[in-house]
């Protein structure tokens, strides 16, 4: 393609520039800053140098011809959504095992996904496009990134779309963190387990799972309480419940009262938010961490130890 054809020009005005660009990053560069190439449309490979250790957040965010690209063993960090939407890449070296991905780092990369529908990149599961309802998640992933399975784009109509087919997924020992969202909204899962590597699962990882509530409507997963399909005006949440996550009540407008036990020890984000006809909350004695906005757009009181606070 020559110089001029990589214009495109209407009526005196320039349009596009539609040149394919090989980038080389010169040697020394330790770092790739925060949306260095952000919505860089052109660029269809990157060769990173040996010696770079960090690649910034949002570093090559939704460039959408970007095809291939070297991770070089020095990288030591890649920073949340810094090749997100870069549908079209299909050529990468992994990231080693000890590279911390951050969040979205390689979401909606639909030119990585396996033949088994995951699209893994390093350690991290950051999404599953398959058609099974019994899936396997493949040994070696430590990660399951946000979303993972629910709010992916669709690699043939680019919309978003939930698993709401899947009923057992089987988790991997080794398996160490869930992340948020990871299947929110995943109406029919009905049968998953934790391996007992589990460290950390996010907010609204299991949010809309209606399938998995217990007997009395309470959604919970290694004591933490995600969501209740309960209809009680009072809710007293089970023993052993460590952290109500946030939205697990979100815009319930039949609870009025809830009571916590004692081995809560933490509220979160908006746990409670837009909970209309909620009058009070009685919470356990001792220390408990609540977030700033667990009860927004509540109007209601606390109590501890029987008095309000």
């Amino acid at each position: 393609m020559s110089q001029s054809d990589c214009f495109v020009i209407e009526d005196g005005v320039l349009k596009e520039y539609n040149a394919n660009v090989q980038i080389v990053i010169p040697e020394g560069v330790r770092e790739i800053g925060d949306e260095a190439f952000s919505c860089f449309l052109n660029i269809v490979s990157v060769t990173l140098p040996e010696g770079l250790e960090r690649i910034g957040e949002r570093a090559f965010y939704m460039c959408g011809r970007l095809k291939s690209i070297n991770i070089p063993e020095s990288v030591k960090e890649i920073g949340a959504s810094a090749f997100r939407g870069c549908c079209k890449l299909s050529m990468i070296t992994q990231p080693t095992e000890n590279a911390v991905l951050g969040d979205d780092a390689f979401r909606d990369c639909t030119g990585l996904i396996d033949k088994d529908g995951f699209l893994i990149v390093g350690n991290v599961l950051y999404g599953y496009f398959g058609s099974d309802d019994y899936v396997v998640v493949p040994q070696g992933v430590k990660k399951i990134g946000r979303n993972a399975f629910s709010g992916n784009t669709s690699v043939n109509t680019q919309e978003l779309f939930i698993q709401e087919h899947i009923k057992t997924v089987v988790l991997p020992d080794g398996l160490e963190e869930i992340g948020r969202y990871a299947f929110e909204f995943c109406s029919s899962l009905k049968d998953i387990s934790l391996p007992k590597s589990v460290k950390n699962i996010e907010d609204a990882a299991f949010f809309g799972c209606k399938q998995l509530a217990d007997e009395n409507g309470f959604v919970s997963m290694g004591g933490v309480l995600f969501d209740y399909f309960g209809g009680l005006s009072e809710v007293i949440i089970p023993d052993g419940v460590t952290r109500i996550s946030g939205h697990a009540f979100d815009n319930n407008d039949s609870i009025q009262r809830v009571t916590l036990p004692e081995s809560v020890k933490s509220i979160g984000s908006d746990a409670f938010i837009d909970c209309s006809n909620l009058v009070c909350v009685d919470l356990p004695k001792g220390e408990i961490s609540i977030a700033k906005d667990a009860f927004c757009f509540c109007d209601c009181f606390l109590t501890q130890n029987g008095k309000r606070i």
